[in-house]
């Protein structure tokens, strides 16, 4: 008997623009230019598609991109998976965001919005997204988003950075920056795609940053709400642990090496990506990898993808790459906490499903203590 996977969180690109250039996007961006030349969903295609998810069992609805905020009925969107009862996070480098323009998508239904921001000042920022002012746009969504919260309690703003060779050395400045513009939570990312290793930290700059920096990092982090300070030292302390993997296989951007133990991957079971002219991946390395396509839902349903032979493979047997992918690995740094009411009973009312929300797990397991 065929088992069946419910479809716990769906993450779309509704559009493959984007104002960055980021040196890290290179196979994603040459992907994307590729398939821009396509027939793309219209917005009927997105009802269509996000109503079947509905009926899949989605619970977690991410959008992302390219630049999700230059897609024009974003909102629309969000609206959408608000009145399906999904929790609705938005990734996004906030070039795009003013005060009205944030207050419109928490008002369609926005729950968390993160905001990437790599580096504590505008010309590190710049090497590495290849945008000019954009850091100032960042920050400042990052202010907008988080004066936001007091009027609207069931939002929340959050905040991503990767971890490379132009920004290590500045980690500690850019934590604390993360923290002053008013963020609840910093992901740290690992690097992924860069297969021809050009950006990867070297086995010497991975332990000087765990000998210098982590220390002064840990120390800023003491000086947290005593509620999120131990969870923020613990996942601190895990980066880049040689516990986890060896220290010449972080360098070498292997995260899950196939002579260990392979990982099991929530994301191969319960995830969907769907991009822009449809085509519907299973998993995040295949932006970089550019394969296994699952189908293409100008030409499929959804249904059809999802419980097809290639799909239940893909769960059993998973891709070579995934030892490139470094996804189960990121770490959360909590940086503040929140004890209000409405936020702790949004919070509360997950926490059965805390598998499926990976974006919120620390802070769920922060509430359930309370």
């Amino acid at each position: 008997m065929m088992k069946k996977y419910p479809l716990r969180k769906l993450i779309i690109k509704p559009t493959f623009a984007c104002n960055a250039n980021c040196k890290n996007c290179i196979y994603r961006r040459e992907l994307y230019n590729k398939l821009r030349k396509e027939d793309l969903l219209t917005f009927d295609d997105w009802k269509r598609i996000l109503k079947e998810a509905y009926q899949l069992g989605v619970k977690l609805f991410i959008i992302s991109g390219g630049e999700p905020t230059l897609y024009p009925r974003l909102a629309e969107l969000i609206e959408i998976g608000r009145n399906y009862g999904w929790v609705v996070k938005l990734n996004s480098n906030g070039s795009m965001i003013t005060p009205e323009y944030a207050e419109t998508l928490i008002k369609a239904g926005l729950n968390f919005i993160t905001i990437s921001l790599y580096a504590p000042s505008p010309d590190i920022n710049r090497q590495m997204r290849g945008a000019n002012k954009l850091w100032m746009k960042t920050t400042s969504s990052i202010r907008i988003f988080s004066q936001l919260e007091k009027k609207y309690p069931y939002f929340r703003v959050n905040t991503q950075s990767i971890l490379v060779r132009e920004n290590f050395r500045s980690f500690t400045e850019l934590l604390k920056l993360h923290y002053e513009l008013g963020s609840n939570r910093m992901t740290v990312s690992y690097l992924e795609g860069d297969f021809e290793k050009k950006n990867l930290l070297t086995e010497e700059e991975i332990l000087y940053f765990n000998k210098n920096i982590i220390p002064q990092a840990l120390d800023f982090c003491k000086n947290l709400d005593r509620d999120v300070r131990g969870v923020a030292i613990r996942n601190l302390q895990g980066l880049f642990s040689q516990g986890i993997i060896s220290l010449s296989n972080w360098a070498k951007g292997v995260y899950q090496p196939k002579s260990g133990h392979r990982r099991s991957c929530q994301s191969a079971q319960g995830l969907a990506f769907i991009l822009a002219n449809g085509d519907v991946h299973p998993c995040h390395i295949v932006e970089y990898t550019h394969e296994p396509v699952m189908g293409n839902l100008l030409k499929n349903t959804l249904t059809e993808l999802w419980y097809s032979n290639q799909w239940m493979n893909f769960r059993k047997e998973l891709l070579d790459q995934c030892e490139l992918c470094p996804v189960n690995l990121h770490a959360t740094i909590p940086l503040r906490f929140d004890k209000s009411k409405p936020l702790r009973n949004f919070y509360e009312s997950k926490i059965k499903n805390r598998k499926i929300f990976q974006g919120i797990e620390s802070l769920a397991r922060i509430y359930k203590k309370l």
